[in-house]
């Protein structure tokens, strides 16, 4: 059984939930409010708050968020250009794309977009190992 509440002395308040399988809260990257989510158990919830920290701070997460940017825009300008759209440079992609949620797991990290008008209201998921080498990029169609 997991606990229901973490203090966390730099992410703050993580709150378990079931649905997630981890611990959720939000932080502030660059004056921008970021959902946070740790999946992992109680006990193991230092480890991952150091893995995500550790990310956040380190000079490769900027890398890694623009190698996820550039398979992005690869997939953009191959799949979701509407008839006579112009294919996006990755500067015009920067203006597009924000970072709304971190998932941390153990082995692996996920980044995921806000909902994109650039991908028709659908959001991408950027895939990582805990080397920070990017793994893949998915649109998630929203359903709703």
């Amino acid at each position: 059984m997991s606990a229901l509440m973490i203090k966390h002395p730099v992410l703050g308040d993580l709150v378990y939930e079931e649905v997630l399988k981890g611990y959720v809260g939000s932080i502030e990257l660059s004056e921008m409010p970021l959902k946070i989510n740790l999946v992992t158990e109680a006990e193991n919830i230092e480890v991952v708050a150091n893995q995500l920290i550790d990310f956040l701070e380190s000079d490769e997460f900027e890398n890694a968020f623009i190698a996820g940017l550039e398979q992005l825009l690869m997939i953009k300008n191959r799949d979701w250009l509407n008839d006579g759209e112009a294919e996006y440079t990755l500067e015009e992609l920067f203006d597009f794309v924000s970072l709304d949620a971190i998932v941390m797991y153990v082995d692996k990290i996920e980044l995921y977009t806000d909902d994109l008008e650039l991908l028709w209201r659908n959001r991408a998921i950027m895939k990582y190992n805990q080397k920070y080498q990017l793994i893949s990029v998915e649109v998630e169609i929203n359903e709703g």
